[in-house]
């Protein structure tokens, strides 16, 4: 990355696939302020489990990405991100004068996996809505690409034996430390 970029980090993966476990991990890795869309609906609304209106949620992930870039932070989007839609406003939109280069995480958790840890979560998702997105990441025109804009886009499977690998591996090519 040049010199003076910052840094976007787009999780992308189904309810209990592993992004704020994923966000916890890398975080810290990428110099990065975490900014959750469940974290966001709690400040809208008072509960995460709230699913108001997008039109209401979105400026506020804006103004936390906007006030994140304006520290100097790398920033990384926790939230599922499952339709294209969704991740092209929130990557091709103006930053004033700043450049974001975005980098997308693809957890490829197994659908199995996703039910089982979900329902192993206090706060669980209907598994209708858990079985709609992973289909809907699987199959374009939502399925993630590289060519959507992201400068990199790696390809995780937390369920994986060894996940500490995959994400290792991603770091050597993004040029930060290993965990």
């Amino acid at each position: 990355m040049p010199e003076g970029t910052q840094q976007g980090h787009l999780l992308i993966g189904p309810p209990s696939s592993g992004k704020s476990t994923l966000a916890a991990i890398l975080a810290p890795l990428l110099h990065a302020r975490v900014i959750s869309s469940d974290a966001l609906r709690a400040q809208l609304w008072g509960n995460s489990e709230v699913q108001g209106p997008w039109a209401e949620l979105e400026p506020l992930l804006h103004r936390a990405i906007e006030c994140a870039l304006a520290a100097g932070e790398n920033v990384l989007v926790d939230a599922t991100h499952a339709h294209l839609s969704w991740r092209q406003r929130l990557m091709h939109r103006e930053l004033e004068e700043r450049q974001l280069q975005w980098t997308g995480w693809w957890l490829q958790t197994p659908l199995d996996q996703c039910l089982a840890w979900n329902r192993s979560r206090q706060r669980q998702v209907p598994e209708r809505v858990i079985r709609a997105m992973h289909q809907r990441l699987a199959t374009p025109p939502d399925r993630p690409d590289v060519t959507e804009g992201f400068t990199s886009l790696f390809h995780l499977n937390p369920a994986d034996a060894r996940p500490n690998d995959q994400i290792n591996r991603a770091l050597q090519i993004l040029g930060h430390e290993e965990r």
